[in-house]
Order: C-alpha cells, then sequence, then structure tokens
C-alpha cells in the first residue's frame, strides 16, 4: 500500500512539473514575435495584475500607455495579442475578415457541434446563422416594430412620471432594465411579459441572475483559465451540475427551497419549450426574430457546414453553398443571446445617457431643442416613427458620443485567427492568435478624435468624418453586432419621449458615487444610476 501510494505521489509530481515546464514553454509565444508585454507569472500569467486593478479594461488601457498600441499578455498561459492601431483594426476586422471571422471561446463557451473545430465549417456557421438573422433588423422590419417599442415606452414613461411626482431621487437604471427586457420578448418573440409592472416575472429575475457574482460559474470560467488543455471537462463539470439543479428543482419541488437554479439553464430551457410550442401552433403572421428562425428550422441536430457539398476537395476553393437552416439547439441559444445582450447592453446604455444628461445640463438643455423642432412638447404622448428618427442628427451624435466616451462591451470584440497573418510592423503571427482591442485608447485618442479634448463631452465631434475604426462600441465588421440598428432605435424613442417633457437633474454625489467606480464582468455598468426628474413646464427652484 505504501508503495503504492508512493507511485502515485511520484506520477503526480511528474505530472505537476511536465504541466508547469509546458506552461513556462508557452511564455515564449510573445518573446519569439518580438512583441512586448508586461512579464507573466508562471501559471497566472498576467492574471493578478488584473484582480488587482479590478478590470479587465482598465488594465489592458494601462499596459497600453507602457507598450504601445501593439502587445501581449496571458490569460494563464494563453496569449491575448492587444492592439489599438485603427489601421490594423481595419485589417482584422475588416480587410482580412475571412481570416478573423471567428471570435475566441471565452471560459464555459459552447462550441455548438462536434465540427467546431474545422476552420471552413466556423466560418460557415457563422455566416449561416447570421444569414437568417439578418433581416430581423432591416429598416422595413424595424419600421413594423415601432408600434411594440412604442407601448413599451409608454409604459416606461408612465412609471418614470410617478417618481417625477414623488420629487426624490431614484435610480432609473432599474426601470430601463425592465423596459428593455419587456420590448425584447414583444419585438423578438411576440411575448407581451409586463415586465415592467410585474417585477417578479422570472424571465426578468434570471436575465438579471445571469450577470450575477455566481460562485459556481465563477470556479469553473477561472479553472479553464489556468488549466485551458481541460476545458472540454469544466464544461462538463458544471453543465452536468446545472442540469441535476435544474431536474432535481423541476421534479422534486421540495429542492427548490436550498438549491438554486442556474439562470441560463432555466431561459435555455424555457427557450426550448417556446419553440416547441411554436412549432405545434405553426407559421404566424407575426415578423420577428422567433418566427424568423422557426421558419429556417431543421429537424437535424448538427448541421455539418459545407462538408457534404465539399467531401471530394476537388474544388477547395470554391466556397460550398449556404445550408439556410438552423438546429433547435441553435434557435434556443440565439433566443438566449439576443435576450441577455440586448437587455444588458441597451438598458447600460441608457443609463450612461442619463447621467450624461444629469452632469451636462447646457447639452441637455441642447438636446431638449433639437427634439422639440420636431415634436410639439405639449403633446406629451406622440412618439417619433421610425423615418423621423433617422433624420435626428444631434439626437444620433449625441448617442454615439456618450457610447464613445462609455463603451459598454469591450471585452465581446476580439477576433481569433483561422490562419498565420502578417502583423504590421510585426511579422507572420501563427494561426489561432487571439486579438483584443484596448476600445479606451482607440475612442480616446487625440489624433483620432481632435482638436477638441476627447475627454470633453462633446457630440458635435460626430459632424467630421473619422476612421472607421475609430469608434467599435458595437464592434465592426461584417460580424458587429447584429441588434445595433435595433438598440439604437430604442435608445432614440425613449430618450425622444423622456425629454420632450422631462428634465434629468445631477443629484451630487448620489449620481456620482456609481460612476467613479464603475463595476465590470460581461458589460462595463455602474452599480446605480440615481438621479431626479422635473417637469420642463416648472420653474427650476
Amino acid at each position: 500500500m505504501l508503495l503504492l501510494t508512493s507511485i502515485l505521489l511520484t506520477l503526480l509530481l511528474i505530472i505537476i512539473v511536465a504541466y508547469l515546464w509546458h506552461i513556462r514553454k508557452a511564455y515564449d509565444f510573445f518573446i519569439k514575435l518580438n512583441i512586448p508585454g508586461p512579464p507573466p507569472t508562471l501559471f497566472f500569467g498576467n492574471f493578478l495584475d488584473i484582480i488587482r486593478s479590478k478590470r479587465l479594461s482598465l488594465s489592458i488601457h494601462e499596459w497600453t500607455k507602457k507598450y504601445g498600441r501593439i502587445y501581449g499578455y496571458y490569460e494563464g498561459h494563453t496569449p491575448i495579442l492587444v492592439v489599438s492601431d485603427p489601421d490594423v483594426l481595419q485589417d482584422v476586422f475588416i480587410k482580412s475578415f475571412s481570416n478573423f471571422h471567428s471570435r475566441r471561446l471565452f471560459p464555459l463557451a459552447d462550441p455548438t457541434d462536434k465540427s467546431v473545430n474545422m476552420i471552413t465549417a466556423m466560418g460557415l456557421r457563422w455566416k449561416r446563422q447570421r444569414f437568417i438573422i439578418n433581416p430581423t433588423f432591416s429598416s422595413s422590419k424595424l419600421k413594423q416594430m415601432t408600434p411594440l417599442v412604442h407601448r413599451s415606452v409608454h409604459v416606461l414613461t408612465q412609471k418614470l412620471s410617478e417618481e417625477c411626482r414623488k420629487g426624490q431621487p431614484f435610480d432609473i437604471s432599474t426601470y430601463f432594465k425592465r423596459f428593455t427586457m419587456d420590448t425584447i420578448w414583444s419585438c423578438g418573440f411576440g411575448i407581451d411579459t409586463d415586465m415592467q409592472n410585474n417585477t417578479a416575472n422570472p424571465y426578468l429575475v434570471y436575465s438579471q441572475q445571469v450577470f450575477g457574482d455566481r460562485m459556481q460559474l465563477r470556479l469553473f470560467a477561472v479553472l479553464t483559465i489556468f488549466i485551458t488543455e481541460l476545458r472540454a471537462l469544466w464544461r462538463t463539470l458544471h453543465m452536468s451540475i446545472s442540469h441535476s439543479k435544474h431536474w432535481l428543482r423541476y421534479h422534486i419541488p421540495l429542492t427548490q427551497y436550498f438549491i438554486e437554479e442556474n439562470p441560463a439553464t432555466w431561459i435555455i430551457s424555457q427557450a426550448r419549450r417556446m419553440i416547441k410550442k411554436q412549432q405545434e401552433i405553426g407559421r404566424t403572421s407575426r415578423v420577428d426574430l422567433l418566427q424568423l428562425m422557426l421558419e429556417s428550422a431543421s429537424n437535424e441536430e448538427c448541421i455539418r457546414d459545407g462538408l457534404a457539398s465539399n467531401a471530394t476537395n476537388e474544388q477547395p476553393e470554391i466556397e460550398p453553398p449556404l445550408v439556410r437552416k438552423l438546429t433547435t439547439h441553435e434557435i434556443a441559444s440565439n433566443i438566449f443571446l439576443f435576450m441577455i445582450a440586448g437587455y444588458e447592453t441597451t438598458s447600460t446604455a441608457l443609463s450612461y445617457v442619463s447621467y450624461v444628461l444629469a452632469t451636462h445640463p447646457h447639452e441637455q438643455l441642447t438636446l431638449q431643442h433639437h427634439i422639440d423642432t420636431y415634436f410639439n412638447p405639449e403633446h406629451e404622448d406622440e412618439m417619433p416613427s421610425y423615418d423621423i428618427l433617422s433624420q435626428m442628427n444631434y439626437l444620433d451624435m449625441f448617442i454615439r458620443e456618450t457610447l464613445r466616451m462609455y463603451p459598454i462591451a469591450p471585452i465581446v470584440i476580439n477576433r481569433q485567427s483561422t490562419e498565420a497573418f502578417d502583423l504590421k510592423g510585426v511579422g507572420v503571427v501563427p494561426v489561432g492568435t487571439r486579438i483584443a482591442v484596448d476600445i479606451y485608447n482607440l475612442h480616446f485618442d487625440a489624433e483620432l478624435w481632435g482638436p477638441v479634448d476627447p475627454h470633453t463631452f462633446y457630440p458635435e465631434r460626430f459632424e467630421t468624418k473619422r476612421h472607421s475604426m475609430a469608434w467599435i462600441p458595437f464592434g465592426a465588421g461584417p460580424r458587429n453586432c447584429v441588434g445595433m440598428r435595433f438598440a439604437l432605435m430604442e435608445m432614440k424613442m425613449v430618450l425622444v419621449r423622456l425629454l420632450k417633457t422631462y428634465s434629468v437633474i445631477d443629484c451630487g454625489e448620489k449620481t456620482h458615487g456609481s460612476f467613479e467606480n464603475l463595476k465590470e464582468n460581461f458589460v462595463i455598468a455602474p452599480r446605480d444610476t440615481i438621479v431626479r426628474l422635473q417637469r420642463r413646464d416648472e420653474v427650476h427652484l
């Protein structure tokens, strides 16, 4: 027994030493390419520096100041190339997009099917899904959605009117979150949830929890970062635990009192039920994201893009035709992604806009006068049409300037190369290289945004044409945010309706506190947005 224990301990020690040696060799990646960057710590890489700063985007920006517009750091022993040279980024996101159509897999991400490791299939999978989803956000479809958005905005303004009558500071961001979720379910899936009145709605509750601080998720995400070779094992364990919890809660109701549901698992399960229900009902007259995806639904469990039509490789240079179908799993995943991404990002953007309005009264007055040229402020319930919104240039510039100064989700603006590529000023970078963007360096670059100081809120700077990669809050190139136009339409309708009647008032430290120490997870957001509303027809005291 003692001998067996000694042998096992020796084997374990050999494995640990070999693995640490493997990690040590991984840290030669940027040295071989002669790319500068912060020195990594064995096993942890530069993760400890990120923990100390509490925000990845700030660490990246500080390293950019020290090492320049192209450098590298390590997440565990995974090399991340950071670029903020706009010309290089234009090549990555636009000119050479065929080599950078893939985003890097985040911890615990689902590769979706067995062919994920095949480069051709990866590109075709993205194209196939995007081809089906894109029509949802065309101008004609957005116009058809405006009555649904109007209805959600009307409920929102009723809630804000109640807060205005109280005359007290309040957290406006909570109302924006309920509004955006209501709008997503109406416009995306044709379902009226009334979350703005029913704050205990489980879809709202679980969507908020997705961005919460959950120990299980953090544990497996950290394990994936540090021991990435066992990514499949960590994801399997995480999903097994989550599904087990869901099964116990569903089949043994008593367990609901002491077992927490995994919010992502719950939302995906509801999405599958929604799909099944709509398939039983059949085709409807609705024009929404769910209907478009269901019309392209496949009975297959896995669509192997491009393999059947190009199996013989007789003409490898010709891209095989797209299979214009989605699996049930892909439809459910897209429902989850659209719901979560659209909910958190748009509500956070509206929170930033509210903060800017409160802290920049002159710009708020300018925006109100701009809105008054299109709408009679005395007709409070009048809502803008899609065509009118497209004419309101200053409103558009105001929102864009806010998103320039307060980017929301820079972590998702990344790419991974599918082939080796020649990086300007560096040389050939290997296949599979992960590229991140220092969005703060781009958005506050005086050369890109002058002559007015980029740290000054100045919407008029968008009257001047800038570099195509100078402003990328929604990403860039063919794979930018598919819901960008929908999100901007939502925001504009809220602002028109709000500022026709009210002014957003600064509440001093209550307003500024949360914006001096932003939190960063999937999005960069304030803890709350405390403001006060005052009717424009009232005299300021």
